[in-house]
């Protein structure tokens, strides 16, 4: 039996030899193969493949451009709420800095509001000391200007004035009764002055005081309103020992008793 390697091994010079085979042979072909109106059929099937595979594709990319839009709108969505979070954050950081510089300038004024406390309290107690060195001890064991602090520091404490300073205290200064006003012509004495651009306090310290004090020290203040020329003068007499009779001296002749 002859198999079909054979033939087709052989079909070449068959043709060769017997030509009218071809035509036979093509029409047994054309009878087996699809004829024009198949191929039609088949190009429209295909067609018809492709389109529905377009339209699947076409669907397919507009649900994935659908859930792109949603994936991007829930990314805007977040990128809100992260923003807002941001916002929200800085608004707390800001917040929380105005606080804390808040805080911070009340510790400084509290901080500096205690040293001028402590100051105020340190220079009192200073003032009292000298207050007591002055009333108490007298002017002779203090001297330079040491002194002037310590008269200053008095004085503040006696009259309630924290403007009261050193540099204008004016110790022992010394005045000629030329004409006689208030005792023997030319006899001098000695006053102390605390002196500014507008006002004078005449002050005398006494550890101890009696009514003839105040009136010696009354003239001498008198005499020295007229020698130096003061405007705006307060007499000011400071003792511990406050008798009914320098009580009474110190209203009788407007001086300040402390």
């Amino acid at each position: 039996m002859i198999t079909g390697k054979e033939i087709l091994k052989g079909l070449p010079e068959l043709l060769r030899e017997e030509p009218q085979l071809r035509w036979e042979i093509y029409e047994i072909l054309s009878a087996e193969f699809s004829r024009k109106e198949d191929l039609r059929e088949y190009m429209r099937r295909s067609d018809e493949k492709f389109e529905r595979i377009f339209q699947e594709l076409k669907a397919l990319r507009e649900d994935s451009n659908r859930r792109f839009e949603v994936m991007d709108r829930r990314f805007e969505a977040m990128d809100r709420k992260f923003e807002a979070m941001n916002q929200e954050l800085r608004a707390l950081r800001e917040d929380s800095n105005r606080r804390f510089e808040a805080m911070n300038q009340e510790l400084r004024a509290l901080r500096e509001d205690s040293n001028r406390r402590f100051d105020e309290i340190r220079q009192n107690f200073v003032d009292l000391k000298d207050w007591v060195g002055i009333v108490v001890g007298g002017f002779q064991r203090r001297a330079g200007r040491y002194l002037e602090d310590a008269i200053a520091g008095t004085l503040r404490i006696a009259l309630e004035r924290t403007d009261i300073s050193a540099d204008k205290i004016k110790l022992r200064q010394k005045i000629s009764d030329d004409e006689g006003v208030i005792g023997p012509v030319g006899r001098k004495y000695e006053v102390d002055l605390y002196i500014t651009d507008s006002s004078a306090i005449i002050f005398e310290i006494k550890s101890y005081g009696d009514r003839e004090a105040v009136e010696r020290f009354s003239d001498k203040a008198r005499l020295a309103e007229g020698k130096m020329n003061l405007r705006e003068v307060e007499r000011v007499f400071i003792t511990l020992e406050k008798q009914p009779e320098v009580i009474d001296a110190c209203n009788e002749l407007g001086i300040t008793l402390v």
